[in-house]
């Protein structure tokens, strides 16, 4: 049951973030930059942790904060 309520709210929090990257076009690069990389920290203190249990979504999120830090990158100011 977690596991699903876990998979729901990660997909959820992608999509709102996706949306974001169409909606805000005129947004500077680094604050991009600067989202996707926090995305990664979070996504990294998560994966260090013992007690979490989201079966590798981890990985996934860390790859998302990725994805949008390539984005902010290719952004221009």
């Amino acid at each position: 049951m977690n596991t699903i309520f876990a998979l729901i709210l990660i997909l959820i929090l992608v999509c709102y973030f996706i949306y974001l990257l169409v909606k805000n076009r005129e947004k500077p690069g680094i604050k991009f930059m600067l989202l996707g990389i926090s995305i990664i920290l979070v996504g990294g203190i998560m994966t260090v942790d013992t007690n979490s249990y989201l079966e590798g979504l981890e990985n996934l999120i860390v790859f998302v904060g990725f994805i949008i830090s390539v984005i902010g990158f290719g952004k221009n100011n």
